[in-house]
């Protein structure tokens, strides 16, 4: 069936795929002649080029037609069909697209008229649709026959299976008759005879299996039958046998559980006699007694206590019982085991009974823990309810607590020498001694942390170093590496037995001196050892040096001016002199006296700070005030034209006005003092969050970068040639570190040789809560204005609204000095007091101001107390004219003016009027 229906399966394939190419053909032909209609109807050259394309898909179609089986009608009609497509493509189509593109229509109907294509084509399109539907017919009838062949095929299936069934079911039958009833008989008669019950079993004349399986059943039954009383004498004198394995094997299993008992026991015995040789820990130990102990005797209540220092195991007993016992109940025990090692106590239970209705006794034992001296080191006390040690077990416990007794003493031991090995170490550790530990082969075995804090030790300080690596590792640090090695060598030479002592200078990171010292390590007369201790002296080495230098320095200090005191003072005393020249060395003698004056005061104020009975007058000052009068003091030095720049918002600090004032006043005069060739000297006022700071800068001789951090050390000179000709006791910079640290401030240097230095000093703010106002918009950085007055008060009032308004103020008292200032300072403005000095007046300063070409156009405001008419014939080189007394808030907005309007030369303020007033000139 399968076979036929593969068979119709492929033929009904054949067709379709025969049928599908046929319509594609139809479909192409349908295409082609579309298309060239169109292009002959619309002149569409894309008409044209499809009529191309669908020539190609026909030519496909008929390619792949000719490769299905076709019968000879179909063959003829493929051959006529592709000789047509020929001659339409290589005659027809060209002839058509001739007359097309001429726009002849009338030669191209003609032409169609007498070629007959128009027929040709229908024909050809009629009979593709013809043999569609004829294939159509093949495929329904096709289908047909399909279906009625497997319908025949189902048929006769179905009777086969029914007969199938028939032939199955009979065969069942004749098995169940002829196999399955006999066993089942046999089957009933077997359980009838395990059962003990009556059976019969008919003999089966058969001669098969069946019939052979019965006769030896039957055969089987009978010989279990004769055997059966034989069976069961044997089986009773089995059950006695195995009665007798039974009870056997009971005593075999309760020897093995009396081994596995001894075994535990032994196992946990050398559980505790471990613990008890190795434990370093009390508690540990404790613990590990009390259970081994509950373990082997079964206790009910358990305690051991180490009472020196405090460990304890417990079993049965709460924290709080314990406490109670500890305070209330030791004194009798401690009393009876002074009097015996052990003891026991027999007494009624109370709680301890529980549910027991009789009486019920309680049994204690206690026993103590003594060391050789026979001090109790330890308690141990157990309770049994309702059963007592025995005698046997009393004095196994005593002999297991003495041994207890030694490991106690043995952690005791060990704990003590923990203590003083750590106590030694802490001792090695803290002390500031590098301490190293050499053994005999010249390893580093040992050093303390201060080792590697005076020298580099290069390696984890609990590392063993081998002898030629440290030693060239120390040596190298050393300033003569070859001396220190050749001293290290001799120190740990076997032969060495005496102190060895060196001082050598290590180079890095900063240079210090060092003092080491050698000992040898002794036992019994035999060197194991030795012991290198370091020392850092250099705070010792520097104050040596400082003694040397103090003596040398106060020496020529106190010498030089004693000798000019008592030479002059011989002149006056024995010579006849001029007034004149009297005057001159009396000065001279006035002047020395003064510098040893200030020499001793610098003495005297150093022991008091250093004994700290230095008292401070602390008060509210305003540090400008203070920075004016210092420079005030400086004004004869011609060579060193002194510059105030005062920025600082904020200038109120709480203060010693005379130690402060003693600060600026040393620290310009040293500015003054090396700048031997002359140079400005700047003070400049600022402020940061919470302090004023205090910068002065000259344009000296410098200090070498790495001497800057020795320069606050008392005594303490710059060994070079241009400042030994300077002189000085070395002590005023340390002196204003410590004035300027007691008033929680700071002091710094910062300085490039031959270049100048800075030193500036911070103070805290006594307030903090002033603040400028904003600057004019389009000032980003704070604008300078100078003012040029000789009246410090006004110049101070003045700085102070300027400040206020977001300027930065620049003092002057001599002209000739402004002008200079005024060339290399950009400014905003210049307020000039005329009645200035001797060489130069305010006039004579404003036209210095308006010849030169660098400060021509800065504008200058007059401050004073003369009239303008006095002036008028130079009113025209000036901005603003303030008469004395006025508003300092007139100069602030004048300023102001001068940022944000165009100058209007020849305004003169009436501030006594109370505003401002225009004039000509």
């Amino acid at each position: 069936m399968k076979h036929s229906q593969d068979e119709l399966r492929v033929e009904r394939e054949r067709l379709y795929d025969k049928q599908v190419k046929l319509e594609t053909l139809r479909d192409s032909l349908n295409d082609l002649f579309f298309r060239a209609r169109g292009y002959i109807a619309f002149r569409d050259n894309e008409e044209l080029k499809r009529v191309y394309e669908d020539l190609n898909e026909v030519e496909g179609a008929l390619e792949e037609l000719e490769g299905v089986r076709l019968n000879s009608k179909e063959q003829q009609m493929t051959e006529e069909l592709t000789d047509f497509l020929s001659t339409y493509q290589s005659n027809t189509l060209p002839t058509l697209i001739r007359f097309v593109e001429a726009n002849d229509y009338a030669g191209l109907q003609n032409y169609y008229s007498s070629s007959d294509i128009v027929n040709s084509v229908n024909q050809f399109m009629e009979y593709v649709k013809q043999y569609k539907v004829d294939i159509d017919d093949d495929l329904e009838a096709l289908s047909k026959e399909m279906i009625e062949q497997a319908n025949q095929f189902t048929f006769v299936m179905v009777i086969f299976l029914f007969l199938l069934f028939v032939f199955i079911a009979y065969l069942i039958w004749r098995m169940m008759k002829d196999i399955v009833r006999p066993l089942e008989q046999m089957r009933q008669a077997t359980d009838d005879f395990a059962s003990g019950k009556n059976f019969s079993l008919l003999p089966v004349k058969r001669n098969d299996e069946i019939g052979v399986l019965f006769s030896s059943f039957g055969s089987m039954i009978r010989t279990i039958q004769e055997k059966e009383e034989e069976l069961t004498a044997q089986n009773e004198e089995l059950i006695m046998q195995q009665e007798e394995l039974q009870e056997h094997q009971h005593r075999i299993e309760e020897s093995l559980y009396e081994t596995k008992q001894t075994k535990e026991r032994l196992e946990r015995y050398n559980d505790l006699n471990h613990v008890l040789s190795f434990t370093l820990n009390k508690q540990e130990l404790a613990d590990s007694i009390l259970e081994y102990l509950d373990s082997i005797y079964e206790l009910d209540l358990g305690m051991f206590w180490i009472r020196e220092s405090g460990e304890r195991a417990l079993k049965g007993m709460t924290d709080a019982l314990f406490e109670e016992f500890s305070m209330n109940r030791t004194d009798y025990i401690d009393q009876r085991l002074k009097e015996d090692d052990f003891f026991m106590v027999t007494r009624e239970a109370s709680h301890e009974k529980g549910l027991a209705a009789d009486s019920v006794l309680v049994h204690d034992y206690f026993s103590g823990v003594n060391n050789p001296e026979g001090d109790m080191v330890a308690l141990f006390g157990a309770s049994r309810i309702g059963r007592a040690f025995s005698e046997e077990e009393q004095k196994e416990l005593r002999g297991l607590l003495n041994r207890v007794a030694l490991a106690i003493e043995r952690i005791q031991l060990y704990d003590r020498n923990v203590k003083e090995r750590i106590l030694n170490e802490r001792i090695i550790s803290n002390i500031n001694e590098g301490i190293q530990f050499v053994g005999h082969d010249g390893s580093m075995l040992q050093r303390n942390e201060a080792v590697c804090e005076i020298i580099n030790c290069g390696v984890p300080i609990d590392e063993t170093i081998e002898r030629a690596r440290w030693i060239d590792h120390l040596a190298n640090q050393t300033d003569d590496p070859d001396q220190m090695r050749e001293f290290l060598e001799g120190c740990i030479d076997s032969g060495a037995h005496h102190v060895q002592e060196y001082r050598y200078h290590i180079l890095e990171p900063a240079e210090r001196v060092i003092e080491v010292y050698s000992a040898p390590v002794l036992v019994n007369e035999e060197k194991i050892g030795t012991i290198l201790v370091h020392r850092d002296i250099t705070r010792e080495y520097e104050v040596d040096q400082m003694k040397t230098e103090l003596v040398s320095t106060v020496s020529h200090e106190l010498r030089t001016p004693l000798s000019s005191v008592l030479g002059f003072t011989e002149l006056l005393l024995h010579k006849q002199l001029k007034p004149e020249k009297q005057k001159k060395y009396l000065e001279t003698i006035y002047k020395e006296a003064k510098r040893l004056t200030n020499l001793i005061n610098d003495f005297l104020d150093l022991q008091r700070m250093e004994s700290g009975s230095q008292v401070y007058q602390m008060e509210p000052l305003q540090i400008n005030e203070l920075a004016v009068e210092a420079i005030a003091r400086f004004r004869t030095e011609s060579g060193h034209p002194l510059v105030v720049v005062d920025e600082a918002a904020n200038v109120q600090v709480e203060g010693d006005k005379e130690r402060l004032a003693q600060v600026l006043t040393n620290v310009i005069g040293n500015a003054i003092k090396f700048s031997p060739d002359g140079g400005h000297v700047t003070l400049t006022l600022s402020n940061d969050e919470n302090n004023v700071i205090i910068a002065i800068q000259d344009e000296g001789i410098g200090i070498p970068a790495e001497d800057i951090p020795k320069l606050f050390n008392k005594f303490q000179r710059i060994d070079n040639s241009a400042r030994r000709k300077i002189g000085g006791t070395g002590l005023g910079l340390a002196i204003c570190r410590e004035i300027i640290e007691k008033h929680n401030g700071t002091i710094t240097i910062e300085s490039e040789e031959g270049e100048g230095t800075i030193v500036r000093f911070s103070l805290p703010l006594l307030s903090t809560g002033r603040h400028r106002i904003a600057r004019p918009e389009g000032d980003e950085n704070s604008p300078s204005v100078m003012i040029v007055e000789d009246d410090m008060s006004l110049a101070l009032l003045l700085s102070e609204e300027l400040k206020m308004s977001g300027f930065t103020v620049i003092y002057h008292m001599k002209p000739s000095e402004a002008f200079e200032e005024a060339k290399r300072t950009p400014l905003v403005g210049i307020v000039i007091d005329l009645m200035l000095g001797d060489d130069l007046n305010g006039w004579d300063l404003v036209d210095l101001l308006k010849k030169e070409e660098k400060t021509k156009n800065i504008p200058i405001i007059i401050s004073s107390a003369l009239d303008q008419a006095e002036g008028k014939g130079k009113l025209h080189q000036i901005n603003h004219y303030l008469t004395k007394p006025y508003p300092p808030t007139q100069l602030s907005k004048a300023i102001l003016r001068f940022l944000t309007e165009p100058i209007q030369q020849g305004v003169i303020f009436y501030p006594e009027r109370g505003s401002e007033q225009d004039e000509s000139k």
